[in-house]
């Protein structure tokens, strides 16, 4: 489905209708009220899932300020398809007031440079990869700054456009911008760059911590539930894995395990289902076949004297259920 066209009372003015005729119709159930004065149509609306609908907000936002915003921390981190936990409440804007300018609502406007580090995404203005990693990776818990810095160390696996990034003075794309990406939007950032980055930071404590992020970031991590797992791994003690280790299938091909033990010759992948129900992962093919592949491959590489071990969101997330599982495949804590 499209992203629903935005109404404004002007566009009912320009066709020689009554503007407050917005109102009424949005009182009626017909429209949804995005924001004040930009309305859509309420069974468009209803019909996204909540990313596109967090973008809409944005795109509403745009329309409804005399100077384009440009958006920042986790609403860039969307677009460039960075991982975050869940869909953010706010939106992020930039403000070159050093208070912070006025929050109100549901915009949280944070100080920084407006005439540098800015890229355009279609119609919208964010803050460019580099800016939008290093600014979250200070300000999050450990585990979700590693996330959002494993992924923009990560090159893209799937095919496909992706968004479409330009200099900000560039003219404004057609194309609409993509909010729920699972894969890293644009080239890979290198270690190097964010660390250089970081020595502008304005506090030691903050250079402290991205410096801890990125020297414990990788960008061979595949999701966010590979990276939250490695680092609760550290947190517990265990032994550190190499992470896409590849063995040789019986017909020539890699295949790739998520983690790789190679003392105890475990192999462990997280479980996020995701792979299975992608449209665009394995060049189509039905969940059905897909499950049957991946079972086939498993079955190869245990053939190999590789033992297996898989575990799924909500076992990662209970941090001392999580400790018995790696403990039950044998990998060892210091």
């Amino acid at each position: 489905m499209g992203t629903p066209r935005l109404i404004l009372p002007s566009d009912l003015e320009l066709a020689g209708q009554d503007s407050r005729l917005l109102a009424r119709l949005c009182n009626s159930g017909r429209y949804f009220r995005v924001r004040r004065s930009v309305y859509a149509e309420a069974t468009e609306w209803h019909a996204l899932d909540e990313f596109s609908q967090y973008g809409l907000r944005a795109a509403a936002f745009t329309l409804a300020t005399k100077d384009p915003p440009i958006f920042c921390l986790s609403t860039a981190a969307l677009l460039w398809g960075l991982w975050i936990c869940g869909t953010p409440e706010k939106l992020y804007v930039l403000t070159d007031q050093a208070g912070g300018g006025r929050s109100r609502g549901d915009i949280i406007r944070h100080f920084g440079r407006l005439d540098g580090g800015v890229v355009r995404c279609g119609p919208l203005l964010l803050t460019d990869k580099l800016t939008t990693t290093l600014g979250l990776i200070t300000r999050l818990k450990f585990e979700q700054a590693v996330t959002v810095c494993d992924s923009s160390l990560h090159e893209r696996r799937y095919p496909g456009p992706g968004n479409v990034f330009l200099p900000v003075d560039a003219a404004a794309s057609e194309q609409d911008p993509v909010w729920n990406n699972d894969e890293p939007q644009g080239l890979p950032l290198l270690k190097s760059e964010l660390l250089d980055a970081a020595d502008s930071l304005p506090s030691k404590a903050a250079y402290n911590r991205a410096v801890a992020v990125v020297e414990f970031a990788s960008g061979l991590s595949g999701s966010a539930g590979e990276s939250i797992s490695r680092v609760r791994m550290a947190q517990l003690g265990f032994a550190a894995p190499e992470l896409q280790h590849c063995f040789t299938l019986r017909d020539g091909r890699d295949a790739f395990v998520d983690f790789w033990f190679a003392r105890q010759r475990k192999a462990g992948e997280f479980d996020g289902r995701a792979k299975y129900l992608r449209q665009d992962w394995a060049g189509g093919k039905s969940i059905e076949q897909r499950i049957i592949e991946e079972k086939d491959r498993e079955d190869q590489i245990r053939a190999q004297g590789v033992g297996f071990f898989r575990w799924t969101w909500p076992e990662m997330m209970d941090l001392r259920g999580f400790e018995r599982l790696l403990r039950q495949a044998g990998i060892p804590q210091k």
